[in-house]
């Protein structure tokens, strides 16, 4: 008769067998140990991965607040999360999750016999797909008559095609399966639509085809392909009446793409002859279409400006004419990196105008532009100091814009500018409230909103080699008592900003009495390319985790926390920015979680999607870059002996991004080598790569603020008038909303419409 393990016994971490293997490299001697753990079906790796799972239930039952900051969470996620609308003539269209549903779905609004709006239902993917399916993009026709849905089955990294009636009468002809994600673009009269096919990191390459309602998708025509092969995106672009036709070809993430046009008939396949009108990937720029009405484009380019700049054709667009032929409309703002940009024409205007959406470290700033010179006229009020997001506006033509606002404590809301009177006022956000009838002026912005007694500061520290960062902290008033549990997180690569965006486990960290913490390191975009470059390769890689690494030493020798009260946090790239950080400073953090992060920078290429990311982080191909890349890996610098500090890794079982590999091999590392607090794997067998479910950021929550000191609150006091303490600097931010919802943000390696 067995008898039941000791206590002590279910939270002794699993032997882990370390082999003898030593790759020689260029010259470097490169131990591997736990190559072994690289074969996710083998039975030791699967034994190994359930012991796993053991040791972190074992632990996870110990967490007597894990439940309070579950609630915590639930309390930041609000009944209702809602898109900027997509207009189509009658029609408008919002992706809307409303209390009760447990994901999405796609809603169409339209007036009635009254003049008054009507909401409906266009797509449920739960009640039309059932299961785990969730909404994850969608296109009207330029008619407003139809809609290309794409449902992603139980978090899967593919999808499924559905063509709806705008209507909401169902669904329409065959499915069109095994995509990845495809962007859309409607033919004149819904008959037909592009998209893209191919998965290169399944060894199929990128296509465009042309896809006929009513006919099998087997019969889909391709009518570009990837002719030099390499490339690991294809964007599309074209025109309401489909003379144009536009594909962005993307090859590696830190590449520029070059941008391909088939001026003419684009229903005709047969007709299409291609022309490449911007050769990126020989400059490394980036570069984006906006094709007008009248014949006329404008571009969107970093060639020849970091920081981004918009050109324009003088007359239609013709593919014998470069982008050295187009003449400058916004020129480079050297402060500001550029975002996005929509062009308003009505008869109600006196001219068309072209609102221009811009970063300046790190928070939007929208412009209003003459659209024939360019000129700057004015800028448009926003809510407080944020984040501006899908900027939209009718491409028919009309006065109005929409767009979405968040920062760090205030959830997403949807705003519409009214570019005939010059304000901003919120836009409906419930299906049975109808629109404002007159704009609210703009001092209703800044006037207070509901106290929460949260605070979002900017802040600038200096990095070791003279390098100004931006910083951002939310806490509440009273965080300036003392040193506080302090959750500091960051990015640091492909170019991607990290901006003031509303985050649930930020607002439930803040509200406890915790201080969160962005860091705005190298290796992103908010300085612009330069900015992201500055943090590109091995080398660039470390200087990113330096300056997060020296951020946590600016908080605390400010007083914001202290060493027993400091907490990383980081996913994916910003995973490998943590581990890296961290493995660079053991000393500095007293606990630490990453999400799908990569940690074998030799063999990174190997797993997953990195064979595409090799412009990004580099290879180990002489001996310098391997040199380099042995430096950085996290995995590669686990001392034995060392005190790490407490480390929960998580990823999907499942990770076909960066590939679970990372997680499983670092894990036993550290475990092999600490001296330390617990390190534990968690294991997600229903996600995908950086999925953020609540579960998981409830297990985060739960075991930093375990090892920081920070207990669950469920309510937040009002905010107190408090003097700060003189080292601060710093005025503070705007006040919270009351009514939180979760938000959700997909960064793509180029602009696009």
């Amino acid at each position: 008769m067995s008898s039941s393990p000791r206590p002590a016994d279910a939270f002794r971490p699993p032997d882990a067998y370390r082999q003898l293997l030593v790759d020689k490299i260029h010259g470097q001697q490169v131990p591997d140990p736990y190559r072994w753990l690289e074969d996710g079906e083998s039975s030791r790796t699967r034994t190994w991965s359930a012991r796993q799972d053991a040791l972190f239930a074992a632990h996870r039952a110990t967490w007597r607040d894990r439940e309070d900051w579950n609630r915590s969470l639930a309390d930041a996620a609000a009944p209702l999360r809602m898109s900027a609308p997509v207009s189509r003539r009658a029609r408008s269209f919002t992706e809307r999750l409303l209390p009760g549903q447990g994901m999405a779905r796609l809603y169409a609004s339209e007036p009635d016999a009254w003049d008054q709006h009507r909401d409906y239902v266009v797509a449920d993917p739960t009640a039309d797909l059932g299961g785990r399916t969730r909404l994850a993009l969608w296109r009207p026709s330029w008619e407003g008559d139809r809609v290309a849905c794409q449902f992603a089955a139980d978090g899967g990294p593919t999808t499924v095609l559905l063509v709806y009636a705008a209507d909401g009468s169902g669904p329409l002809g065959e499915p069109v399966p095994g995509l990845r994600h495809s962007p859309v673009a409607w033919l004149p009269g819904a008959a037909a639509f592009y998209y893209v096919s191919g998965c290169p990191s399944a060894g199929e390459p990128l296509c465009v085809r042309l896809h006929r309602i009513g006919r099998p998708p087997a019969e889909d025509e391709e009518v570009f392909g990837d002719a030099v092969g390499g490339a690991t995106h294809f964007g599309l672009t074209i025109d309401p009446d489909g003379t144009r036709l536009v594909v962005s070809v993307v090859t590696g993430a830190a590449s520029g793409n070059d941008l391909w046009l088939a001026p003419g008939p684009a229903a005709d396949p047969a007709a299409l002859e291609w022309h490449k009108i911007v050769d990126g990937a020989r400059d490394g720029a980036l570069a984006s279409v906006r094709l007008h009405p009248d014949g006329t484009a404008r571009m969107h380019t970093d060639h020849l400006a970091p920081h981004g700049r918009i050109l324009a054709t003088s007359g239609p667009l013709d593919p014998r004419r470069g982008p050295a032929e187009w003449r400058e409309l916004v020129a480079e703002d050297p402060r500001s990196v550029l975002g996005d940009s929509a062009m308003l024409h009505h008869s109600s205007l006196a001219a068309p105008v072209l609102l221009v959406l811009r970063t300046r470290a790190a928070v939007s700033r929208l412009t209003v532009h003459n659209a024939t010179d360019g000129q700057e006229m004015a800028e448009v009020p926003l809510p407080g100091t944020g984040t501006v997001t899908a900027l939209r506006a009718d491409p028919a033509g009309g006065p109005r814009a929409w767009f979405t606002y968040s920062d760090f404590g205030t959830p997403p809301r949807v705003y519409c500018y009214d570019a005939t009177t010059g304000t901003v006022f919120p836009w409906q956000e419930w299906p049975d409230t109808p629109l404002p009838p007159l704009p609210v002026a703009p001092a209703h912005l800044s006037s207070p909103a509901p106290r929460t007694g949260l605070t979002t500061r900017q802040f600038t520290y200096w990095t070791s080699d003279s390098v100004p960062v931006t910083l951002f902290l939310l806490s509440r008033g009273d965080a300036d008592d003392g040193p506080r549990p302090l959750m500091i997180t960051g990015y640091g690569g492909f170019g991607v900003l990290m901006r003031p965006s509303y985050r649930p486990m930020a607002y439930a960290w803040a509200a406890a009495g915790g201080v969160f913490a962005v860091a705005c390191v190298r290796g992103g975009g908010e300085g612009g390319r330069a900015w992201h470059e500055a943090g590109t390769g091995a080398l660039g890689r470390m200087r990113a985790a330096d300056d997060l690494n020296e951020a946590a030493e600016w908080l605390i020798r400010e007083g914001w926390t202290d060493r027993s009260r400091l907490a990383a946090f980081g996913g994916s790239n910003g995973g490998l920015l943590v581990a890296a950080a961290t493995t660079r400073r053991p000393d500095l953090y007293s606990a630490v979680a990453v999400n799908g992060p990569l940690t074998d920078m030799i063999r990174y290429d190997r797993f997953g999607l990195g064979a595409t990311w090799t412009q990004e982080y580099g290879t180990a191909a002489g001996p310098r870059q391997t040199a380099a890349l042995l430096e950085l890996s996290p995995y590669h610098q686990v001392v034995p002996g060392t005190r790490y500090p407490a480390t929960l890794l998580c990823g999907a079982s499942g990770d076909a991004h960066t590939g679970a590999e990372h997680v499983r091999k670092m894990c036993a590392a550290l475990q092999h080598a600490t001296t330390g607090p617990a390190i534990l794997m968690r294991r997600d067998h229903h996600a995908v790569h950086g999925a953020a479910s609540s579960a998981l950021e409830a297990d985060v929550l739960t075991f930093l603020a375990h090892y920081t000191g920070l207990a669950p609150q469920p309510s937040v006091p009002e905010q107190r008038t408090h003097s700060g303490r003189g080292k601060h600097r710093a005025a503070p931010g705007p006040s919270t909303a009351v009514r939180l919802w979760r938000s959700t943000t997909t960064h793509l390696p180029y602009p696009h419409e």
